[in-house]
């Protein structure tokens, strides 16, 4: 065992013991089996197979639980048990709705067993980085994950995920490594081709480092009854003047759906609007009903397509989106999750924007 390994295993002593009032948790054998826990720790009268992960990544928790699944059978007498630095709120909800007990080094917990249970949180995170951690879903890096969720069935070369995405090879090789390493795509045998290994896990991993307020977002207030009339009016002004543009988040989700009916309507723009009160645009520093974004990178116009003669994102764009928005975001995003996501064959024609 290294050092790294020692201090993360008498950390989870030390908590478990003070949590369950319990003076010596013992360090137990690990099983003779091919698949072994990390860990195997006795409890008082509870035992526990523990899976350490070095981040919360979503990637990383979900090979965890998959993990956490298979040592059931290996030591099926103990609560699985999944162990990182600093679980974080995204991580958490992921967790929950898999029904896997967690625990973090900072004394942070949700563990659930017989005869167990223990709830604690509110315990900063001691391990938080400085600078800006790598991804595999940083602006430019997410057109790759975009373009495969887009089309999930698909099974794509790296020159064909070059040419649709107009990135360079080199840096798509480099992403493409990140996704395999994080497990989030595969090679198919044989030809190599890529593939999600599992569309809404990888839909989840980025949503957990997606942050809409990198956008450059302008505030505005336009007259219209409702946001359906704001949104119709204002795309065919913005198509009159010739601005590229799609609109995503609410106002996408209900071209999609007609589902959750909204009052603020987004779009993004290539380029910041030069005249915006000859758009009906009245700019305010509160009670907007629109937003008007210029993205962190082009690729958010990837297979944008008229729905009802509004052009929107892809509806991948849009569920991700609806995180950084108000009203009935949730709501939204559910219904595009549930109806509109990962589980529809591609749409046809959705290669039909590429970007450049």
């Amino acid at each position: 065992m290294n050092d790294h390994a020692a201090i993360v295993e008498r950390t989870l002593r030390e908590l478990l013991g003070t949590w369950l009032g319990v003076p010596d948790v013992v360090a137990l054998p690990l099983p003779n089996e091919l698949v072994q826990p990390d860990y195997v720790l006795q409890a008082g009268a509870a035992k526990f197979a523990v899976e350490a992960k070095n981040t919360d990544d979503i990637a990383h928790v979900d090979h965890a639980i998959r993990q956490l699944a298979a040592v059931q059978y290996t030591v099926p007498d103990a609560v699985p048990l999944l162990v990182v630095p600093y679980m974080g709120p995204k991580a958490r909800r992921y967790a929950s709705e898999r029904e896997t007990s967690w625990m973090d080094l900072c004394g942070n917990a949700d563990v659930r067993g017989p005869g167990v249970r223990v709830l604690i949180g509110g315990k900063p995170n001691r391990f938080a980085a400085r600078g800006r951690p790598s991804t595999a879903f940083s602006p430019r890096a997410s057109r790759i994950g975009r373009v495969m969720l887009a089309a999930p069935d698909r099974r794509w070369s790296q020159s064909e995920l070059v040419n649709e995405t107009g990135l360079s090879g080199g840096y798509v090789s480099k992403v493409v490594g990140r996704l395999v390493e994080d497990e989030l795509i595969m090679s198919q045998p044989g030809d190599g081709r890529l593939t999600p290994r599992s569309p809404t896990t990888m839909l989840d991993a980025w949503m957990q480092v997606y942050d809409f307020a990198k956008h450059s977002v302008s505030k505005f207030h336009m007259v219209g009854r409702t946001g359906p009339d704001v949104l119709a009016a204002l795309a065919g002004r913005l198509q009159a003047a010739g601005v590229d543009h799609a609109a995503t988040g609410l106002a996408a989700a209900w071209q999609v759906s007609q589902y959750a009916d909204f009052r603020l309507t987004t779009l993004f723009t290539a380029e910041p609007l030069q005249n915006p009160e000859t758009l009906g645009l009245r700019p305010v520093e509160q009670g907007e009903n629109v937003w008007v974004v210029v993205p962190n990178d082009v690729g958010v116009f990837y297979a944008a397509k008229d729905i009802n003669g509004i052009r929107c994102v892809h509806p991948v764009q849009a569920y991700v989106d609806l995180a950084g928005q108000p009203e009935r975001a949730k709501e939204a995003a559910a219904e595009l999750r549930s109806h509109h996501l990962v589980q529809m064959p591609p749409a046809p024609g959705i290669h039909e924007t590429r970007l450049r």
